[in-house]
């Protein structure tokens, strides 16, 4: 998109350089231009990736049966759902309509809350849950931004499934064995890199975490964004729970796994690759989300650890190979719901964590140990 690119280059121009995350900010999420401000097309098919609501309903159904467990815990109370960036509103139609055919009791005593800025993917947002004859009291829509949620505090659970890893990072390597930040500047043949100090947003805690486990060359991200935002979700959180899908690690399952390259990537129509600077606008750049800094962030802000587990593992607890047995059982249908548990599929890229505030010690279904379930 070149008005984008332009904008970019502009503010390069006025600053010498910028951190990769400002470029990473305004590629996608600059107002009118960024990749998730956009109309484009982002998810499935005819997008540039697939994400688990995608894939079967299976998928919302076991998390709003997730969801009614929690509001059982807490005492039953009204119970207040905030979905962070809802796409095209797969997930979310999918647990209300869950929600509405399982649990009615539940479905009486909770509010939806979805978080979007897109005006396009709200359209379609609320076009989705006319289809299934949603009324307005029980979803809204809400924003987030460096000041925080536009909503008042709330009993009930924060839920996010890839939303994390599109929050724009910094990128930091280690040369001449001293960390440096990467930068991003421009001249007539294009954007280019620079190694310069690291920018004062980035923690001297950062800093000596990297370090320990970083070699010459190697590279990796710091998301600032992703601690901000869980002090601010936590800030909102009466009571109740935070639950986090995302791909990625513990900080030495990244650095074991993904080795001296870091885990920045971009998605284009389905294809992955490392041209971070062209398409700004028109692809996604996402990093790998590191679970020690949310649960170390979460603990300092109030949120202690309920769990932290392999998608495959927390479906499974779940009952998802029972949801399969309830199908139709054709190929295509086993197929789609493996993919999502399976070890080759996004069964263990995708990881689970799951945080409580103000709930006494609560023992989640999709938690429990797989050696206790009946087979």
């Amino acid at each position: 998109m070149e008005l984008l690119r332009d904008l970019i280059i502009k503010e390069v121009h006025k600053k010498g350089k910028i951190p990769f995350a400002e470029f990473m900010q305004m590629a996608l999420y600059h107002p009118k231009y960024g990749y998730y401000n956009s109309d484009k097309e982002r998810v499935g098919r005819f997008g540039d990736y697939y994400t688990s609501p995608t894939v079967h309903r299976i998928f919302g159904e076991l998390i709003a049966k997730q969801l009614e467990e929690m509001w059982r815990i807490m005492g039953k109370e009204t119970f207040t759902i905030v979905e962070m960036g809802a796409n095209k509103g797969w997930l979310c139609c999918d647990i209300i309509h869950s929600i509405k055919k399982e649990y009615p009791v539940f479905y009486d005593n909770f509010h939806y809350i979805i978080v979007e800025s897109n005006p396009y993917a709200r359209e379609k947002q609320k076009l989705l849950l006319e289809s299934i004859h949603v009324t307005d009291e029980k979803v809204s829509w809400h924003t987030y931004s460096e000041d925080g949620f536009s909503f008042d505090r709330i009993r009930g659970c924060f839920l996010s499934n890839e939303f994390v890893d599109a929050l724009p990072v910094h990128r930091l390597k280690v040369k001449n064995k001293v960390l440096k930040e990467i930068y991003v500047s421009y001249n007539d043949s294009g954007f280019f890199e620079i190694d310069d100090e690291v920018s004062p947003d980035v923690s001297k805690g950062y800093i000596e975490t990297f370090q320990i486990h970083l070699s010459e060359g190697w590279e990796c991200e710091v998301n600032l964004g992703a601690a901000e935002w869980l002090k601010h979700v936590s800030e909102k959180l009466r009571k109740g729970f935070v639950l986090t899908i995302d791909y990625g690690d513990t900080t030495d399952g990244l650095y074991r796994e993904n080795g001296s390259d870091g885990t920045l990537r971009c998605y284009y129509k389905h294809t992955v690759n490392r041209d971070y600077y062209e398409r700004p606008g028109e692809q996604d750049i996402t990093a790998h989300v590191d679970f020690t800094n949310l649960m170390n962030t979460g603990r300092s802000a109030g949120l202690e650890v309920t769990g932290f587990t392999k998608q495959s593992h927390y479906l499974l607890a779940l009952g998802i190979l029972e949801r399969l047995n309830n199908t139709n059982k054709d190929i295509e249908t086993i197929l789609k719901v493996k993919n999502l548990f399976h070890p080759e599929g996004m069964g263990d890229v995708f990881k689970v964590l799951i945080q409580h505030k103000n709930v006494e010690n609560p023992q989640l279904t999709g938690l429990r140990p797989l050696h206790s379930l009946a087979m």
